[in-house]
């Protein structure tokens, strides 16, 4: 009976979402997210914007990306150069090479027009969709999967990698002042609670600052 009753209490810790304290959120968290009219990824958000050192966002992200795994490249090369062994995909986990990539935006672009960024100037919409802060370099097909949802829809298929998800999603809402719909941050506690939240893996590591979009 004692045996029993211990595997039953590790049981239930494993699978318990209780709080771990690894996530708060301090947004609005309106009931539901309602769409706005008139989106236009291009017109609203503009393309990646080129950087003061001659690259864009988008090479830049990819170049840190295999830079922080050690490899030698650079943005001023076309990424088909890239002599670069895979790495690991934040989402999936899986290897990932220069050629099969997208960079995500965390907080997709879509869902911030329809929470508030359709009244932004088209300054702030340019550097939020530009923030390196926002931005996962991912396989082309989670990026697709993933399309413009946000947690209570799609969460990154490998678990150890959904806390750090949240996390710098709550981060990237909370610096742009952006809100959260409640179903999206009670799937984003989720994420952080329990031994799930316990056994997280941090994929989103600090970057050193970008060059400024000139």
């Amino acid at each position: 009976m004692r045996l029993y009753l211990a595997l039953l209490t590790l049981c239930t810790i494993a699978i318990a979402p209780f709080p771990t304290g690894l996530l708060r959120i301090d947004v609005p968290s309106p009931p539901i997210r309602h769409t706005v009219l008139g989106y236009d990824r291009t017109a609203a958000f503009g393309t990646w914007a080129p950087l003061s050192d001659g690259c864009d966002t988008r090479t830049t992200a990819m170049a840190h990306a295999w830079q922080q795994a050690g490899a030698a490249v650079s943005c001023h090369i076309p990424y088909a150069a890239w002599d670069a062994a895979p790495i690991r995909d934040p989402y999936t986990g899986e290897p990932i090479l220069p050629g099969d990539v997208e960079l995500d935006h965390l907080y997709p672009l879509a869902a911030a027009w329809d929470m508030g960024a359709y009244a932004w100037p088209r300054e702030k919409r340019l550097a939020f969709a530009n923030d390196p802060a926002n931005l996962i370099v991912t396989s082309s097909a989670a990026n697709q999967a993933k399309s413009d949802m946000l947690p209570s829809e799609w969460l990154p298929p490998e678990r150890r990698a959904r806390c750090a998800y949240a996390r710098q999603l709550a981060s990237v809402a909370k610096q742009y002042a952006l809100p959260l719909p409640a179903p999206d941050q009670r799937a984003m506690r989720r994420a952080c609670a329990g031994f799930q939240g316990l056994a997280s893996r941090r994929f989103l590591t600090p970057r050193e600052e970008y060059p400024r979009v000139p």
